[in-house]
Formats: C-alpha cells, structure tokens, sequence
C-alpha cells in the first residue's frame, strides 16, 4: 500500500504514530502521513493502531486521487470538478457500500452547513447536559478542552441505491475566551455522532494553538479569523431560522473500484449549496 501511495505524490511521505492517553485505562491511537517536510497530509484517530492507520491511509487515498484528477483537466467533468472543483463530496474506502455511504453523507453534511448557514434554515440544537451524560470518554476528552460546547443536529432522509437511509448530521461548537471551534460529522443513525465532531473541533483547536496563521490560505484564514471572532460565528448561528427545510436532490454520483490499490474512489454532489471556500472571511463555514 505504501508504494500505491508514493505513486500519488511527488513528495516523500512517511508514517508518525502516537498512543494517545485519553483517561486512566483508555487510550487511542493517532496516526499522521506526513509529506517530506513534516506537514500532515492526513490523520485517522482510533481505538487500535491498525483502524487508525486505516483511516489516515484513506484519507491520503482521497486527497491525492482529489489533486491527480484536479490537475488532469479531462477527468473534470467525469468527477464533477465542473460542478465544484473543490474535493467535496469524495471518499476513499476498502468496501463499496460504505464508500458510497461516506461519500453521500459528506455531500449532505456540506449542504445542510451552508443551507443553516447562508439561507438560514433551523437545526436544532441539543442542550449540553443532554449530550454530554452519555458521551463516551473520548468524546469527554475533546470537550474538556473547551469552556463550552454548543451542540446541533439536523436528521435528513436521503436516497442511497433505491433505499432511503436517515443520515444523522452533526456540528459542535468549541468556544474558548474568544475563539469558537466548528466540527461535524453524518452517519446513518445509531452510531457514535457526537465523536468525531468534537475530534475536528478539537483538531481545529490544535491548529490555532500549535501553527502560525498562514494569511490567505483556506481554511487556515477562517480557522484563525474565528479562533478571535466567536461573536461574528454565533450572530450567523442565532439568526432567525426557517423551520421547512427543502428536500435534497443528488446531481452528481460516482463511484470506480481503483484496480491499482484495490480501493473505492466515490464522488456526490448534491444541487442547491455554496462551497466552502467562496465568499467573505466572515462566513462561518469552512
């Protein structure tokens, strides 16, 4: 697998592990792939070494077939870059139906963020002391970092191969002195939704804490313009909501068994959304 990896880059990449110490008696894995100067391509963050090595390969999959197709002009159209040439909506993964089910599910969970967002359409918000009773030690671990974690969940019926599935959509809110943390997840219902929203809040976190800010590089910009500007985040969140929701409609779906890797390259956009990455610093979406 390493060699299908280094294929995919020019640079030299390498493996950094770390055992993680999350509370007495539970511990987690962390493992990063790093480019040739030490820059984290990718991560996955687990209950064992093998899961976490897993999903930070898949990751590094996806991103780097994202930049293959991106610079290959005549694959635009065939994975939708003439749609949204952001990596929105792609995923790598080791069994088809849960690439496509991840595929989707980020597809949706960037349209519900900007339609909550940009057009101001309700999702509830779940009080703390209802989440946090029953979240898990590590999820705990990721809050603890934070004064306060604001918690929000929208459930979305969505077509996936001529079945419906209810996804479960997720975003936390980290607030910390002045600074808010945004994290989200979709799953189909009955797995753990809160955790890795709170690992990309707490991710996020990190980044402020141990990077210096980069200027105008996306997302690194609205990471740190937010880590100062926690006002600006929640005046857009607390706007007056719209409660009728308007139905999701899949415009494009793909997905191809990589022969090389023996892999899934999946890709869903779903119509009637703003990418992340457009509009003003100010816009808390990234």
């Amino acid at each position: 697998m390493l060699e299908v990896m280094q294929r995919l880059t020019s640079k030299k990449i390498s493996a950094q592990e770390a055992l993680v110490p999350i509370h007495p008696g539970v511990e987690f894995w962390h493992c990063s792939i790093l480019d040739d100067q030490s820059f984290p391509i990718s991560g996955g963050f687990a209950a064992t070494r093998d899961y976490a090595r897993k999903i930070a390969i898949a990751e590094f999959l996806e991103r780097m077939n994202y930049h293959k197709i991106y610079r290959n002009p005549d694959q635009h159209k065939v994975w939708g870059l003439d749609s949204v040439s952001t990596a929105c909506g792609f995923a790598v993964g080791f069994h088809r139906e849960n690439t496509i089910l991840r595929s989707i599910a980020e597809a949706h969970e960037r349209w519900v963020m900007s339609k909550w967002i940009d057009e101001d359409y309700l999702i509830e918000e779940i009080p703390a002391e209802v989440v946090e009773k029953d979240l898990d030690p590590v999820s705990k671990f990721f809050a603890s970092h934070f004064d306060k974690v604001l918690y929000f969940k929208k459930d979305l019926a969505v077509p996936i191969e001529d079945k419906w599935v209810t996804l479960e959509i997720a975003q936390t809110m980290g607030l910390k002195d002045n600074g808010i943390y945004p994290g989200s997840s979709a799953q189909k219902t009955g797995g753990n939704l809160w955790q890795h929203s709170l690992l990309e809040s707490f991710r996020h976190y990190l980044a402020v804490k141990n990077n210096p800010d980069r200027g105008d590089v996306f997302p690194d910009n609205k990471v740190h313009f937010f880590s100062k500007n926690s006002q600006v985040a929640l005046d857009q969140i607390y706007r007056p909501k719209k409660e009728q929701w308007p139905v999701s409609q899949i415009k494009f779906h793909r997905c191809e068994q990589i022969d090389d890797g023996n892999y899934f390259l999946a890709r869903t956009i779903v119509d009637g959304w703003n990418t992340w990455n457009q509009g003003l610093l100010e816009r808390f979406l990234y």
